[in-house]
């Protein structure tokens, strides 16, 4: 059995459209696929049988919300797990991507990785897989068991500064997650790697190339779109770098089957 839990914050009484669809495209490769979001009035719509509801208290972020999930799962028959949030938009093709990370034979995988050192991290080595869509396979789920027994939860659960959760939830999280698998001696792969990625692109390797260059890695078939990136893409930097403008990016990416004007005239509501 594979599962993948979809993290999604918000205050719509339903899933976005284009959330709808990331959600839809995982209900087709996964045998469930649940959907953990924020305690409100929120109803599932329009969505197969194997897609299931929780709704939590909005704790710890995504962090919070994957590991309260994560509790209620019966492990011992999971073959693979799956993370995903509602960060970013899925404009690819998402099978295509799932069957090349089988080919990368790793234990815990994800779409790409960083090197990128925030300035107080605790970590001597900074190396991670960035969190919004991650993979485990069978041992790589009991590690990820032993990594959630060892770390102190109630301190992330009980940070009420915005700021210092932010940076606890990177330090512990989005950083410690991936150094936990290499102090076990598993190394953590992405399928479109950074170190790679930025000297075909002659970029610094601290860059986080879905902010700063995503046409690049659209072109190279990296399936995403990141919503922050929306918006930050502001009139000016439309003006003076017009290949960039995300309309375009997701007009001349999205899939075959999805109307781009509709998702675009969505996405300006927020």
């Amino acid at each position: 059995m594979n599962c993948c839990i979809f993290v999604h914050y918000g205050q719509e009484r339903q899933l976005p459209k284009p959330d709808f669809f990331y959600v839809s495209e995982l209900s087709r490769l996964f045998t469930q696929v649940i959907v953990v979001t924020n305690t409100r009035e929120f109803h599932l719509v329009d969505l197969p049988n194997q897609v299931k509801l929780l709704q939590v208290k909005n704790e710890g972020y995504d962090f919070g919300m994957f590991y309260k999930v994560f509790q209620t799962l019966d492990l011992e028959n999971l073959d693979q797990l799956a993370l995903a949030n509602d960060s970013n938009l899925l404009l690819g093709d998402l099978e295509k991507v799932l069957s090349k990370g089988k080919k990368l034979k790793a234990e815990f995988w994800g779409l790409i990785d960083s090197h990128e050192k925030p300035w107080f991290s605790t970590h001597e080595d900074n190396y991670h897989l960035q969190s919004h869509f991650l993979v485990w396979e069978k041992e790589g789920i009991q590690i990820l068991r032993d990594y959630f027994q060892q770390m102190k939860m109630e301190e992330i659960f009980s940070e009420t500064n915005p700021k210092e959760l932010r940076r606890k939830v990177i330090n512990a999280w989005e950083i410690g997650l991936s150094q936990f698998f290499l102090s076990r001696g598993v190394l953590p792969k992405a399928l479109f790697a950074a170190e790679k990625l930025t000297t075909q692109l002659r970029k610094k390797l601290s860059l986080n190339l879905t902010m700063k260059h995503p046409e690049a890695l659209l072109e190279l078939g990296y399936p995403f779109l990141k919503k922050k990136y929306i918006q930050k893409n502001t009139w000016g930097k439309r003006l003076w770098q017009p290949k960039k403008r995300w309309e375009i990016l997701l007009k001349n990416h999205l899939i075959n089957g999805q109307s781009a004007e509709q998702w675009i005239s969505e996405l300006k509501k927020k």
